[in-house]
């Protein structure tokens, strides 16, 4: 709720800031770069903030991209304001605004489609009744499993107490910092907090990668054409389905897991890039 508050009153803030920015010009000129200014000013304070927030969480190489994010939208502000006022700060040709505008409203639509992809994912309602499920390590510390892995073991349990015909995989390979690999940790926890049966759980520990996490699991299952839940965070459900097509399932299905708040929305931005690697390479 402190967040929801912080980041309303940030928003805010951002524009009232751009009426102040705005209020001695003329407004029946340049509507279209006012309507500019008011959107970047809100979202420049808030990556401001953003950045703030999870430097105390994640510390700077995490937090970076906010920053940038930011100092790219101050640049903007400047930049519209100026010319709004009819001094602008670079002189630029008619055909680098096309250009650059046409590429800006294509990464934008491409993030659009893409975060709504990945959004509807988060979404999902699991299907009951599969075959299988494979859950997606994540951080060991020592032999205790990160939040982020809790929250996916956490999941797991539940679908297991509710689905008694399902197999598990709990995949995850080992660390340099980790005592136990990380299919072990999922399986330790699931017997031993969620009490369920070892012999309903199968362990793949030799991944490094989500790819090779699915590759590895895929070796497991007896039929090609079995019904499979994955099991991982939210944010990461549309990317690891799209791997799993790659590594040949078949009857694939999400199955979410919550995610750290508000690192969530950090990590749910950051997978644009993810996916859209994924689709290039």
């Amino acid at each position: 709720m402190k967040f929801i508050i912080e980041s309303t009153v940030t928003v805010l803030v951002g524009i009232i800031i751009s009426m102040i920015l705005l209020r001695k010009t003329d407004k029946k000129k340049n509507t279209f770069l006012k309507i500019l200014v008011y959107i970047y000013s809100p979202l420049t304070l808030w990556s401001a903030y953003f950045f703030v927030r999870y430097l105390m969480l994640s510390g700077l190489p995490m937090a970076l991209f906010w920053a940038e994010l930011a100092f790219f939208g101050l640049i903007r502000i400047i930049m519209l304001t100026a010319e709004i006022k009819g001094k602008p700060v670079i002189k630029i040709s008619k055909i680098v605004r096309i250009i650059y505008r046409s590429c800006f409203a294509a990464g934008l639509i491409a993030f659009i489609v893409i975060e709504g992809l990945i959004i509807n994912d988060m979404n999902t309602t699991p299907q009951n009744g599969l075959d299988y499920v494979v859950v997606l390590g994540a951080g060991v510390s020592k032999d205790v499993p990160s939040p982020t892995l809790c929250y996916r073991i956490e999941k797991a349990g539940e679908y297991m107490q509710n689905n008694p015909n399902t197999i598990l995989i709990a995949s995850g390979g080992q660390g340099p910092d980790e005592w136990i690999s990380e299919g072990e940790c999922i399986k330790k926890y699931l017997v031993g907090v969620y009490g369920i049966p070892e012999e309903r759980i199968l362990v793949e520990d030799k991944s490094t990668s989500t790819e090779e996490n699915l590759r590895f699991s895929r070796q497991l299952i007896e039929k090609d054409d079995a019904s499979v839940g994955i099991i991982t965070s939210s944010f990461h459900e549309y990317r690891a389905g799209l791997i799993a097509e790659r590594e040949g399932y078949k009857d694939i299905y999400s199955i979410p897991a919550d995610s750290v708040f508000p690192m969530g929305i950090h990590y749910t931005v950051r997978e644009f890039f993810g996916v859209v690697y994924l689709l290039i390479r």
